[in-house]
């Protein structure tokens, strides 16, 4: 009786030895995990979105993939990278070393370099995602790239790393791109706004709560709330609902919504007129727009904007900004604002154009009046200004939230700036509607002869009739 014991034991572990050997790790796994992985494994599509509450088990599901497609398809590189390399490292050997004890002898084992590891005849390789930790993950053809937690990379970093360096390894290959992460706190990062809606159309776009977490019990749930401020914090709908949230220590103006803000309307006959600049320079882009105080209705509308690049010379841009102008009723009155060096005014002025530096005196003040005019409905912006609405949707602070943040797309949210300097140097004063005239021989009476006792009055005063 007991060799028949010790003998099913034997065959139990070849049998699992044998599982191992050919990347048969499915039972591994929870059901909510396993709904991914039969699409991973049979969907043609070659890229992939796991929007995962925390908790869920992602980083697991993406060393066990890993795994298997090393040993399903022998000689395959693949790559796992997260924000740096460090944080690529520890996920994979938190998760990679107990599984190591369960595998036979020699299936998995660390390379030389610690960022490396062999799985039976193919090799696993990590990376980092930010710019500065990219080139970890330059190299040969890649079969299969897992970027995890990529919403936690800047929007900019994260679009460079795929375009420039993830995206040629798998060109030849036709190998596979998944993206896990956790919704990022930059509401149009080019997750949000590039890969969702492409992997959406193929089907390929996964979102799972922690209510979706069959390995989570409603105590362990009612802990996660408490411990991320509640039901209804950003961190919960972030977190744990997967929410895509405009977060308002982050982003710089989370009043904005583009179906309340944005408006196409043709300009007020009256108004007070304003061209606002931000000048950027060699190293920023520069920004003008074009503001219109309706004293009507006591609210300031953009009307359109001006958009050049880093290193565009003076003369170009002074034609842009009088493009501008050209919107303007004929004979209006346009006050001028830029904010730009004492040089550049000057050389401003040599193109017959003349600007006054804009009140800088309290940066958040100014990005505060910007917050609550939008929120009283006092700011409206015209369709055409597509970069403003984009800077209004994407802004975010530095860290310390003390400035803007950079980045390739937006500059230093150079329009936002010019807006700030627009909404309070904006002239909401001065009454632009003329006064209403009359003309005394276009509406002259011909008097009536006077009769009855208006008659006799005059007689007796002496008037005539």
């Amino acid at each position: 009786m007991v060799k028949e014991t010790n003998l099913s034991a034997e065959n139990l572990l070849l049998k699992l030895d044998l599982k191992w050997c050919l990347g048969k790790l499915e039972w591994k796994l929870h059901e909510k995990q396993l709904e991914i992985l039969k699409v991973l494994e049979n969907s043609p599509a070659q890229e992939y979105l796991l929007l995962v509450s925390r908790q869920f088990g992602k980083s697991y599901l993406v060393v066990v993939y890993s795994l298997m497609y090393c040993l399903k398809n022998p000689g395959s590189l693949v790559r796992i990278a997260a924000p740096t390399l460090r944080q690529a490292a520890d996920i994979v050997n938190d998760n990679l070393r107990p599984m190591i004890s369960e595998a036979p002898d020699g299936l998995i084992s660390r390379h030389k370099s610690d960022n490396r590891w062999l799985v039976g005849e193919s090799e696993l390789r990590l990376g980092g995602l930010e710019r500065s930790n990219v080139d970890s993950l330059r190299g040969a053809n890649a079969d299969l790239v897992i970027c995890e937690e990529g919403g936690f990379v800047s929007s900019d970093d994260y679009e460079y790393a795929l375009r420039s360096v993830i995206g040629p390894q798998l060109l030849h290959s036709g190998g596979k791109l998944i993206h896990v992460t956790t919704p990022s706190q930059e509401p149009e990062h080019f997750i949000h706004a590039s890969v969702m809606p492409k992997c959406e159309l193929s089907s390929t776009c996964f979102r799972y709560t922690i209510y979706d977490n069959p390995l989570l019990e409603q105590d362990q749930i009612d802990a996660a709330i408490e411990l991320s401020g509640g039901r209804d914090s950003i961190s919960f709908k972030r977190e744990y609902l997967v929410e895509i949230v405009r977060d308002s220590s982050v982003v710089c103006v989370p009043e904005f919504k583009v179906t309340t803000h944005v408006v196409t309307l043709n300009p007020p006959v009256f108004a007070n007129w304003l061209i606002s600049i931000d000048f950027g320079g060699v190293r920023d882009k520069t920004v003008g727009l074009l503001l219109a105080y309706d004293f009507a209705n006591a609210r300031t509308i953009v009307i359109a904007e001006y958009l050049a690049h880093e290193n565009t010379d003076t003369l170009t841009i002074v034609e842009g900004l009088k493009n501008l102008e050209k919107l303007v009723p004929s004979g209006a009155f346009i006050k001028r604002v830029a904010d730009a060096p004492g040089q550049l005014l000057v050389d401003l002025n040599k193109h017959n154009y003349n600007a006054n530096l804009p009140a800088k005196d309290n940066w958040e003040a100014s990005l505060n009046q910007v917050r609550l005019n939008l929120n009283s409905g006092k700011l409206l912006v015209g369709a055409p200004c597509s970069f403003l609405i984009e800077t209004l949707k994407s802004a975010t602070f530095n860290r310390n939230k003390t400035d803007f943040n950079r980045s390739v797309t937006l500059g230093h949210c150079d329009a936002l700036a010019a807006l700030m300097y627009g909404v309070r140097s904006i002239d909401k004063v001065t009454n632009p509607i003329p006064s209403v005239t009359y003309d005394p021989i276009k509406y002259w009476v011909r008097p009536q002869k006077p009769s009855g006792l208006t008659a006799v009055a005059n007689a007796i005063l002496g008037k005539k009739g």
